[in-house]
């Protein structure tokens, strides 16, 4: 049976509406469930056998669609523009970049309440995240959302790479404090049994969590990030770099247009092929090189100056 390029089943108008309203929404039945099983042996391979795929030792679990035919394929062949597009109300869904997210069996490894927004050297609403299990998700280690979270203008300082070597600038508040929130009866928190076929749409501003996974199997999904409508250039120094993409060559209030960022879906039907989406990257690096350690270095890198006061307070009253 041929993989589908169309949702499964239409976006409908309460899934409009209920990320319109909180931030993230879970579509159900999206793909055909031959896209994870295309995927996850790749996964498995990367993150479990430590294949060497040429990925970049900095990053070894994103930019697969530089290497692998597979996700090439998913990125612009199955339903995921489509999805997403009709979701956000967007007429063209442009790819950003693609990332692993798996957890090991009984893994008490947490990633901090965030929001992806100051991230992404661009500004506008419309880069979300595009979360797809590979494998089952249960509430205990799916990834957690606070509802209508998005709906508040704080610009958080992220922990990417770049940001860790700078100091903090007086008007960048430290990462939320969402735990503090468990307790009040205003704030949801909201979290998914889900299936592979399934996807979560979660709007770059939301903040978002992931505790352990407390289960005895791999907890394995990816994430693709995706440009619609009302997103510009805006580059910070603290940002996320993006390989192959100078902060030079992303110009201040342009849209990201060009070979990386192939058209995934739009409202006309045009959808790009892969013929002009680069293969590798710029540079290269020996044979040699300890993938491990640099890996480390790079994402484990002390802030220069410790956050101020740590996690700051979740101003609740600009969402509920």
């Amino acid at each position: 049976m041929p993989l589908n390029q169309g949702p499964l089943r239409p976006i409908s108008q309460d899934d409009i509406d209920t990320y319109a309203r909180d931030g993230v929404v879970c579509l159900r039945n999206v793909f055909d469930k031959d896209w994870a099983d295309l995927l996850r042996p790749f996964i498995e391979r990367i993150v479990i056998k430590k294949e060497d795929f040429g990925l970049l030792p900095t990053f070894p679990n994103r930019y697969m669609t530089r290497r692998i035919p597979e996700f090439r394929k998913f990125i612009l062949e199955s339903p995921l523009g489509e999805a997403c597009g009709r979701t956000l109300q967007s007429k063209t869904i442009r790819f950003f970049f693609d990332e692993i997210f798996a957890k090991a069996p009984k893994s008490e490894a947490k990633t901090v309440w965030h929001a992806d927004r100051m991230g992404w050297p661009v500004t506008g609403g419309m880069v979300p995240s595009l979360w797809i299990p590979l494998t089952p998700i249960k509430k205990a280690n799916s990834l957690e959302c606070i509802a209508g979270s998005y709906k508040s203008d704080a610009k958080y300082w992220l922990f990417s790479s770049n940001a860790k070597k700078m100091i903090q600038p007086p008007d960048r508040i430290s990462h939320p404090d969402g735990e503090a929130l468990r307790s009040d009866p205003r704030v949801r928190f909201l979290a998914w049994d889900m299936e592979p076929g399934d996807m979560l749409i979660v709007h770059p501003w939301c903040l978002h969590y992931s505790s352990g996974n407390p289960l005895d199997y791999w907890r394995m999904a990816i994430s693709i990030r995706v440009f619609g409508d009302d997103v510009v250039w805006d580059p910070r120094p603290d940002c996320v770099n993006l390989a192959g993409v100078s902060f030079d060559e992303m110009i201040q209030g342009e849209k990201p247009a060009g070979p990386l960022f192939p058209v995934m879906w739009s409202e006309d039907g045009k959808r790009d092929s892969d013929k002009d989406l680069p293969w590798g990257f710029a540079t290269t690096w020996s044979a040699t090189l300890d993938r491990e350690k640099v890996r480390d270095r790079v994402n484990n890198v002390e802030y220069v100056k410790n956050e101020r006061g740590g996690p700051s307070k979740i101003d609740v009253s600009t969402f509920v």
